[in-house]
């Protein structure tokens, strides 16, 4: 028996035999063609890219048909639609051809992968993800070239456990939800296709397992735990026995607290009120939150705009994003976070030697002003109409945050000259996610409206860890005394001003650390919906009186690991049930 851990992106507890994917894609060998050759390649080409076509459009269609029109997983499938259709792609592949007699095989890689490569290197880590999109496409028409037929999911004739190095958008959406029990991936992180397509039809995953596939053997048995983030190949009978329990208590727990707390308060049992809100990536996410019980949007990622665009999105298009989520929402708070993007979007953009400390969110403001503020004046706009706010990530200093505030005043003159509406009141914070941010807190604090910590970032900045790299995976936690320090700055120097600090990053969803944040005295918390009902149920559970000692225990320790096991103990023994 052996137990691996990786990043939890999907609930749920999977019991079921291997079915071990291999990687896909092929080496493209550097093939030229003689002259006579050309024509008949741009027309094999253009047969190639037409199936591919028409198979995303099925796959479209198949996914809407499996999880209804209110799920955006079907955006995934029309972004690949529309790099297919987009004419640059087709004339960049014919050139190569014509000018330089590629095969149509290695023209389409050159420009494929040099996409996917643009956004691998980006440093924002979402954007990194969407790279995917690239290489899922490129083995699309890879495939049809080659005369070979589409994906065969059919090849998963049981019930079993999906095992992989890592999956394609159309490799997840083809399975039989049926037949996949759980997904395990030695790739991927929480914003990966996987991940969000696995949370969208409720199968349990966990991505970013260092040494899966030597250890899961075709044909074995694997666990999945999606809550905690755990795989255990080859289990004993006992642990095995232990699991299924489990696994038959959660689904009946996860029923009973979605209908118990999903719209009741979050409440501490001494009257202690929390905001719990949902982190979305994109507007139609907006009716499903609720089913959840959350109360708004704590953060709302604007980034989708820049998937398919060759030029940055313009105001209209921004201002009907936050339009869709401002009338779903129907009067409840909704949080905008300013693009957060790398140079690797925008024209004439320079090669970043390291993209992670480069030009990246804000500073590309004083670079490519006019982008900002049609994003701002959209927002603006959209003030006007529903309860919104919006913050500015990646702010590493006070002249920063000055300079992002002016432009908002600038906006504003603008709209007050001529008589545009907007809410004068519009709260504008910043984002604590860079360590000088926290450590200047107090400066910041005099000038922003609110803050929200993005623990992602934080922790990685903090521990100098990149949280995707499965070398250095083990060191990264929210739970070092050095991130909850500068967490505890934050709050503090918040709590000093009058302004609210709220978190939006993967802390805030983690049910292991609701003890210890509400206890630190948060008042707002955003996460993924799904985990928003057992949360509550915890807060519900316990006094904040208790959870303020629990949290001065855990901060005067010396290690996360120590942290780590100390609230997982404290969390058991206040909702014992969710954990039977």
């Amino acid at each position: 028996m052996e137990t691996l851990r990786g990043s939890a992106v999907s609930p749920g507890i999977a019991i079921g035999p291997i079915f071990l994917i291999q990687p896909q894609g092929a080496r493209i060998v550097r093939k030229f063609l003689m002259p006579d050759e050309v024509g008949h390649e741009v027309e094999r080409f253009d047969r190639a890219l037409a199936r591919a076509r028409a198979e995303i459009d099925r796959l479209g269609e198949h996914v809407r048909g499996k999880l209804g029109e209110e799920y955006k997983v079907s955006e995934i499938f029309m972004v690949h639609l529309a790099i297919l259709q987009d004419p640059k792609l087709r004339r960049q592949v014919v050139a190569l051809i014509n000018n330089r007699h590629f095969t149509a095989e290695h023209a389409v890689s050159e420009i494929l992968r040099r996409y996917g490569k643009s956004l691998e290197e980006a440093g924002d880590s979402y954007l990194q993800q969407r790279g995917k999109d690239f290489e899922d496409i490129e083995h699309r028409l890879q495939r049809n070239l080659a005369g070979q037929t589409p994906e065969e999911a059919a090849r998963l004739q049981t019930p079993s456990v999906v095992v992989a190095h890592d999956l394609m958008p159309s490799q997840t959406v083809a399975f039989d939800k049926e037949k996949v029990l759980g997904i395990a991936t030695e790739a991927g992180g929480r914003t990966s296709h996987t991940a969000i397509l696995a949370r969208a039809l409720g199968i349990p995953a966990i991505v970013g397992v260092a040494g899966l596939r030597s250890a899961a053997l075709p044909g074995g048995v694997a666990i999945v735990d999606g809550t905690q983030g755990i795989v255990i190949a080859a289990p004993d009978e006992a642990t095995l026995e232990r699991y299924r329990a489990r696994s038959r208590t959660i689904e009946g727990i996860e029923e009973r607290t979605a209908a118990e707390v999903g719209r009741l308060p979050a409440v501490t049992r001494d009257g202690r009120r929390l905001t719990l809100e949902a982190n979305i990536e994109f507007p139609e996410e907006v009716p499903t939150i609720f089913q959840h019980g959350a109360e708004g949007v704590g953060l709302y990622r604007t980034e989708f705009l820049y998937h398919t665009a060759e030029n940055p999105p313009d105001e209209d298009a921004h201002f009907q994003a936050y339009m869709e989520a401002i009338r779903a929402l129907n009067g409840r708070r909704l949080t905008v976070r300013v693009l957060d993007l790398g140079a690797d979007k925008f024209p004439n953009a320079f090669p970043e030697r390291n993209p992670f400390l480069g030009c990246r969110s804000m500073r590309l403001m004083r670079l490519y002003p006019q982008v900002f503020r049609s994003q701002l004046r959209a927002l603006l706009r959209a003030s006007a109409l529903g309860k919104v706010r919006l913050m500015f990530p990646m702010i590493a200093n006070l002249d920063e945050f000055r300079e992002a505030r002016n432009m908002v005043r600038e906006v504003t003159a603008e709209f007050d000259a001529s008589g545009e509406a907007y809410d004068k009141s519009m709260p504008v914070g910043s984002m604590i996610e860079v360590p000088s941010a926290a450590v200047i807190a107090d400066d910041l604090a005099r000038e922003a409206d609110f803050f929200s910590l993005g623990t992602n970032d934080l922790v990685q900045y903090t521990l100098a860890v990149d949280r995707d790299n499965e070398h250095v995976a083990h060191l990264y936690s929210a739970l070092d005394p050095a991130v909850l320090r500068l967490i505890r700055r934050t709050l503090d120097e918040g709590r000093k001003a009058g302004i609210e600090v709220s978190m939006c990053g993967e802390m805030a969803g983690d049910i292991n650390n609701t003890i210890l944040l509400v206890g630190l005295g948060f008042e707002s918390l955003s996460m993924a919906p799904s985990v928003i009902p057992d949360i509550k149920k915890l807060i519900r559970s316990i006094a904040w009186e208790d959870a303020r000692r629990i949290a001065e225990k855990a901060l005067a320790m010396h290690s996360a690991r120590e942290i780590e096991a100390f609230l997982v103990a404290e969390t058991r023994r206040a909702v014992p049930d969710l954990f039977a």
